[in-house]
C-alpha cells in the first residue's frame, strides 16, 4: 500500500478526531441521573457518529484506490479466524475482569456514566447490541484498519502503529475516566494482534462485539457489584 501525505493527514484526523468527537458527545457525570431516560438515544447518536466517520474514511480509501485487503478486509482460513476470534474475546474479557478487580482493591472509581449507559430492559439491550455491532465494525476499521495500516507503512513497522492506534482508541474512551482509558488502550493493543498476524479485521471485529455484548448483557453487574449509584440502579419501567 502506498501512503502519501493526504493519507497520513486522514489518519491523523482519525487519531485525534475520534477522541475529540467522543469528548464532545459524551454525557457529563453531573447528568448521570438523566441517562435512564435517554439511553436508546445515546446509543443511536453514537452509532450514527461512528457510521458517518467510518463511511467518510471508507469513501476516501475508495477515492485513493487503497486495496480493501490492505485495510484488513480479507478472510483467511475459517479455523484460523475462529481461533483468533475466540482467543481474543477470552483474553479481552480477562483484561476487563483483571482491571475491575485491581480497581476495587486500589479504590479507583469507575465512571458512573459507563454504568448508567448499561441497558436495563429488553429494548435497551437490543439497542446496545446494535450499537456494539456498529462499533465493532466501524472502530475496528478506523483504528485497526485505516489508522494502523497507514501508520504502519508510514513508520516502517506495525508495532509503533499499534501503540499509537491503541492510545488513540483509549483516549476516545475518556468518558470512562483514567481507568477506562487504560482498559480501552490495553484492549486496543489486544485487538490489534489478530490484525497484525493474520492481516484480517474479522477476528478483531468478532471479539470487539462479544466483549461489549457480554459486558452489556449483564456481566457488568458482576464485575462491578458496587455500581448501584444514582442513575445506575435498574429502572422500573416495563420491558419493551
Amino acid at each position: 500500500m502506498e501512503v502519501d501525505a493526504l493519507a497520513v493527514l486522514v489518519a491523523a484526523l482519525v487519531a485525534v478526531g475520534l477522541p475529540l468527537l467522543a469528548a464532545r458527545s459524551g454525557v457529563p457525570e453531573e447528568q448521570v441521573d438523566e441517562i435512564a431516560e435517554i439511553r436508546t438515544s445515546v446509543y443511536a447518536s453514537a452509532a450514527l457518529s461512528l457510521v458517518f466517520f467510518a463511511g467518510a474514511v471508507f469513501l476516501f480509501a475508495l477515492w485513493r484506490d487503497v486495496p480493501a485487503a490492505e485495510l484488513g478486509w480479507r478472510v483467511g482460513t475459517v479455523g484460523g479466524m475462529l481461533a483468533w476470534a475466540v482467543g481474543t474475546t477470552a483474553a479481552g474479557l480477562a483484561v476487563v475482569w483483571a482491571l475491575a478487580v485491581l480497581g476495587r482493591r486500589l479504590g479507583i472509581e469507575e465512571s458512573q456514566v459507563s454504568f448508567a449507559l448499561m441497558p436495563r430492559t429488553g429494548r435497551e439491550l437490543r439497542g446496545f447490541l446494535l450499537l456494539s455491532g456498529v462499533a465493532a465494525v466501524a472502530e475496528e476499521y478506523l483504528f485497526r484498519g485505516w489508522l494502523q495500516a497507514v501508520l504502519g507503512v508510514a513508520l516502517g513497522s506495525p508495532w509503533p502503529a499499534v501503540a499509537l492506534a491503541s492510545v488513540s482508541f483509549g483516549v476516545a474512551h475518556g468518558y470512562q475516566r483514567a481507568i477506562g482509558i487504560v482498559r480501552a488502550t490495553l484492549l486496543g493493543a489486544l485487538l490489534a494482534q489478530p490484525v497484525v498476524w493474520t492481516g484480517s479485521l474479522f477476528p478483531a471485529i468478532v471479539a470487539h462485539f462479544w466483549i461489549n455484548a457480554v459486558i452489556g448483557a449483564g456481566a457488568w453487574r458482576h464485575l462491578y457489584p458496587d455500581a448501584a449509584a444514582p442513575g445506575t440502579a435498574p429502572t422500573t419501567h416495563e420491558d419493551g
